[in-house]
């Protein structure tokens, strides 16, 4: 009779491709969503101890909660013991790479193992506060793509959702050119194994990644801080702190994106490097796209900490943009029509209607109760001078007090006195 390990030895092959394949169609699960929570669209890419490490390093602080990040810890510890275990048998964007790297014509196209340089470079600009390739971590590309598949994203979506495609042709070529040649967190994993025998050659190869790494990534991380601004900054989701910050320390998962229930968020299409294909709210992406007031989904699924948490109530309390009138546009002070769609959509009561000389109800925005959703503008029937509502973002969010609250009402009571 065959003992068990005779048994894995001889069928190692088929039981590896059978855990590998389950395990990339609960992955494929976990990103559809179905029967699940909202935020289990995150569990994929929580499993990334590379996320984890250059989001700690750019935050300067351990930002995520124990819950999340064991999961990251557990595929740390099992690279200490079985190195590249993680690659061969769980990672889901591996798997997908490995099925055209099985009729590959095994040329090499790509001869020189880069995945060190990456690694090092992706480190080091965290340390300076901008990790600019974390969204090579095959664990967010993997996420990214479930949101191109949903149709939805915009199109800029594509410059780092085009990964996937490129390097299931490129495996056509070279066997596992992606895993090998170029994955920062395969190279981690790799690395991380203990008892690993050392010689000169790795040695200098080591050294001479590290020092490369630090030589580039910090100098040009610390370069596009300052002069790749945005334009026109965008609107971040409730929970994201500057602009800085959040691009430093976003993946590009899209994970949020994917699970808006609105639609509001999209991915960026325009903005300097440092910005390039941020998510960020567009509120005139389609019908429906508004901040909701009791929704936080987004809040809930970010892997990197680059959207905080906030409870549903910490949530409407957050000041995301400040809205305002453009009277020219209106079509109750430019047109004399009476519409009142946006007070009456308004779910914070930020729309105040006061009566005009001909008894028409002209709407203002009290910018003390006003969160910067979006709503009122997405239901803004003006369209002949354009919408008559304006969003402008904040250069940080900020929270909505209770003195605010009362300040408020003051500030109502002030407005319905004007000589309209």
């Amino acid at each position: 009779m065959m003992s068990g390990d005779g048994f894995y030895k001889k069928h190692k092959q088929a039981i590896r491709w059978s855990v590998r394949l389950f395990i990339l169609g609960l992955s494929i699960f976990f990103l559809i969503g179905g029967p699940l929570p909202e935020h289990a669209v995150r569990w994929v890419p929580a499993l990334s101890p590379l996320a984890a490490l250059s989001s700690t390093l750019a935050h300067q602080v351990w930002y995520v909660s124990l819950v999340w990040t064991l999961p990251a810890l557990g595929i740390l510890l099992l690279s200490l013991l079985k190195g590249r275990f993680f690659c061969r048998w769980i990672c889901p964007l591996g798997t997908i790479y490995s099925i055209p790297s099985q009729f590959s014509a095994k040329k090499r196209i790509l001869p020189w193992k880069l995945n060190g340089y990456l690694f090092w470079f992706t480190i080091s600009a965290s340390v300076a506060g901008l990790p600019l390739i974390l969204f090579l971590d095959p664990l967010s590309t993997f996420t990214r793509f479930g949101v191109l598949g949903q149709g939805t994203a915009h199109a800029m979506a594509w410059i780092p959702g085009a990964l996937i495609p490129v390097f299931l042709l490129l495996s056509f070529v070279q066997p596992h050119i992606w895993c090998m040649q170029l994955c920062p967190l395969g190279y981690m994993v790799e690395k991380l194994k203990v008892k690993t025998p050392q010689t000169d050659r790795s040695i200098k190869s080591s050294r001479r990644e590290i020092l490369t790494g630090l030589a580039l990534g910090v100098p040009t991380a610390m370069v596009l801080k300052q002069n790749a601004r945005a334009v026109q900054p965008p609107v971040l989701p409730p929970g994201a702190k500057t602009l800085d910050d959040f691009a430093a320390t976003c993946m590009r998962c899209y994970a949020c994106v994917k699970a808006c229930p609105t639609g509001v968020l999209t991915v960026r299409k325009e903005g300097g490097l440092a910005e390039l294909c941020l998510p960020e709210m567009d509120f005139d992406r389609m019908d429906g796209s508004y901040c909701e007031q009791y929704c936080n989904i987004c809040t809930t699924v970010c892997p990197t900490g680059a959207i905080q948490f906030l409870s549903e109530e910490n949530k409407q309390m957050r000041r995301i943009a400040t809205a305002r009138i453009r009277r020219g546009a209106c079509l109750a002070w430019e047109d004399r029509q009476e519409c009142m769609a946006c007070d009456e959509f308004c779910s914070y009561n930020a729309i105040e209607m006061h009566d005009g000389k001909d008894g028409i109800p002209l709407p203002e925005i009290n910018p003390l109760k006003c969160r910067g959703c979006g709503a009122c503008r997405n239901i803004c029937p003006a369209v002949k001078k354009g919408n008559a509502i304006e969003i402008t973002p904040l250069s940080e969010q900020t929270v909505v007090t209770t003195q605010d609250e009362e300040s408020a009402v003051e500030h109502g009571r002030r407005r319905r006195r004007w000589a309209l």
